[in-house]
């Protein structure tokens, strides 16, 4: 499946001002909630990121970028 993500809507946020009982991937620290194409439809999706530094790369590719960044795998 192509997933294409064209923007960042919500986030970094950490996973330590999450309820106690929301479940997120082992070795997740961060989250952001991203606009994403998925099959011709909008919706918004978690990105996990074990390291904040990845979530900052994500965050300059959208500020000098107006193409989507395009994922091929499953999102979760």
């Amino acid at each position: 499946m192509v997933i294409k993500v064209w923007d960042i809507t919500e986030g970094p946020i950490s996973v330590d001002e999450m309820p106690d009982d929301e479940d997120f991937p082992d070795g997740a620290e961060f989250f952001i909630v991203c606009k994403v194409e998925v099959d011709g439809e909008i919706e918004h999706f978690n990105f996990w990121f074990e390291d904040l530094d990845d979530i900052c790369q994500w965050q300059k590719y959208f500020s000098k970028n107006i193409e989507p960044l395009v994922i091929d795998g499953e999102v979760d």
